[in-house]
């Protein structure tokens, strides 16, 4: 008789990837690629074709030592554990254009006090909407994103002339300067202090399961805060694409497989029609 096929649940993934199961693995990367290509795709401007390798420096990140910083990563919810990675992701990415000497006009734009100033006086939901312009969301992701029209923000938007004005006339969901972004991104989320708010908090306000009295010294937190709004808005960020993103192929799969510290799987017999044909 047959075994039972496992189901796989987030926690069931994060618990057994950690002990190097290979269909746990299996399961985190069908579950969670899509949404790192299709990040890297926006923030990098990087194509499916060419996010392989840095999924897999990633990869080779989260696996070291043991499984060092896999272990380190949100275990109760998965919300938070995919912003964790999102931020491993992002910085690979960078790493990445770093590497290959990308230069982007305007990245001078994208000084800290530059985007405080630009944000300054919104209320947080418009201060979320112009972020994600920034990071290359055209306006009908952008509702699909936060279930909202972008045409409320619209005088937010006015603010987006001259350096920013690319991010106006995306048709793509792609950054128009993906090093510079990056590099602020990475900037943003140093400015941690001990005052940011949980990843956890973020979530279930998002949830709406916090009451307007605790959520109200949050928001006005996170409107103040760089590193903890692009917490925000990326945590709302890869609550949409873990629905949204387009599956990768087997073999793509078996791909990223392939350079992970765990047992392989033995290759499927093949049937007798396969045999004669090959």
């Amino acid at each position: 008789m047959k075994p039972e096929p496992v189901l796989y649940t987030f926690h069931k993934i994060r618990e057994q990837s950690e002990q190097g199961s290979t269909e746990a693995w299996r399961a985190l990367l069908d579950f969670y690629c899509p949404l790192f290509f299709q990040l890297l795709d926006i923030h990098g401007a990087i194509p499916a074709r060419d996010a392989p390798p840095i999924v897999k420096k990633m990869l080779a990140e989260l696996t070291a030592n043991g499984f060092e910083r896999l272990r380190a990563t949100p275990r109760q919810s998965e919300r938070e554990f995919l912003g964790d990675l999102r931020a491993l992701l992002l910085g690979a990415a960078l790493d990445s254009l770093a590497s290959k000497k990308s230069e982007v006009p305007g990245s001078s734009a994208f000084d800290a006090d530059k985007i405080s100033k630009l944000l300054d006086g919104l209320p947080l939901l418009h201060k979320e909407m112009l972020f994600f312009k920034l990071a290359g969301y055209t306006e009908k992701s952008l509702e699909r994103v936060m279930r909202i029209s972008p045409r409320v923000a619209e005088k937010a938007f006015e603010r987006l002339a001259e350096e920013y004005q690319a991010a106006r006339q995306s048709e793509h969901d792609r950054c128009p300067w993906p090093a510079a972004w990056l590099a602020f991104l990475k900037q943003a989320r140093a400015l941690k202090t001990e005052k940011c708010i949980p990843a956890h908090e973020i979530v279930r306000i998002h949830d709406g399961q916090v009451s307007w009295y605790d959520k109200e010294p949050v928001e006005k937190h996170v409107s103040g805060c760089l590193h903890c709004l692009e917490a925000w808005t990326g945590l709302r960020e890869v609550g949409y694409w873990r629905r949204a993103a387009d599956p990768l192929s087997s073999s793509e799969i078996d791909d990223l497989l392939q350079i992970l510290p765990i047992e392989k799987l033995p290759a499927k017999k093949k049937s007798l029609l396969q045999r004669l044909r090959s």
